[in-house]
């Protein structure tokens, strides 16, 4: 408790630090371009043009009456919604790894809480997930989707993502410290894990119509804490699913949470004066 409470104390106490890297980190990749931070609105605008082109016009998985996403429900703002949280997520996850390694040359040279660099990438990259979720609710409207008081859970789910990110995200960026071997890793399971994860297709459908042995494994693609995420979100925005309607999986997420944060906290409290001699 004393290090889960030490890492907790110098998050909250330095949060505003916390805010004040990310918005310059942002603002410092779009420096150099003219468009300045109008790219955080081009870019998922640019990415959702792809997916409409391949997945709604060269695939044809756009029409509700085919699509296996539920009835008037099209294939393609239901990719799109799990693309943006995928969007988010991968990112975190990935760079999170690498949090302490990369800022280094701070660590070196002057007393800094090295336990807020993972918050730092979460909260870096929630800005850029918040665009383009504005540009997913937009895009919802113009296909017809009325919407209603549950989009709001969003909200919540978004908070589950960046508690997720950033508990994950102190586990791997102390063991990064040990090898760098773990931040290969990481890049390798997460290409695996975007086609393990209900991204790109209805895992029900999917597994139904599969062999045995293939539907066999639902209850292990069950178990990643971004299927509850993901489908949080869709649930919010298509199904109309309250947040109370799935318990067990709700526990379940927020007992993987807890746990992480937990091992993160004690790795960052007991190598927190280890740093330096590490890199």
């Amino acid at each position: 408790m004393k290090s889960v409470w030490f890492v907790l104390k110098e998050n909250l106490t330095n949060f505003n630090r916390i805010l004040s890297i990310s918005k310059y980190e942002t603002l410092a990749d779009y420096r150099e371009s003219r468009l300045g931070v109008l790219w955080s609105v081009f870019n998922p605008l640019i990415q959702i043009f792809t997916y409409w082109i391949a997945f709604g016009l060269i695939m044809r998985k756009g029409s509700p009456a085919t699509s296996p996403t539920g009835v008037g429900i099209s294939y393609l703002p239901w990719m799109v919604v799990g693309i943006a949280v995928w969007f988010f997520v991968s990112p975190c996850i990935t760079k999170g790894c690498n949090a302490i390694y990369a800022k280094r040359n701070i660590i070196t040279k002057m007393k800094f809480p090295i336990s807020i660099l993972p918050a730092t990438v979460v909260f870096k990259e929630l800005f850029n997930h918040i665009v383009m979720i504005g540009v997913v609710l937009v895009l919802l409207l113009l296909r017809g989707h009325e919407p209603n008081m549950l989009w709001l859970q969003v909200l919540y789910y978004m908070f589950c993502a960046v508690c997720l990110c950033i508990s994950l995200g102190m586990v791997t960026s102390v063991l990064n410290m040990f090898t760098r071997d773990v931040k290969k890793l990481i890049s390798a399971c997460m290409r695996m894990l975007m086609y393990l994860s209900p991204i790109l297709w209805p895992i029900t459908d999917v597994l139904a119509s599969s062999s045995s042995l293939v539907r066999s494994l639902e209850p292990f693609i069950k178990l990643n804490p971004l299927y509850y995420i993901i489908e949080g979100y869709r649930g919010s925005l298509f199904y109309q699913d309250p947040v109370t309607m799935h318990p067990s999986q709700t526990l379940y997420f927020w007992c993987v949470v807890v746990g992480l944060y937990v091992v993160g906290s004690i790795l960052m409290y007991k190598f927190k004066h280890k740093f330096i001699d590490m890199l």
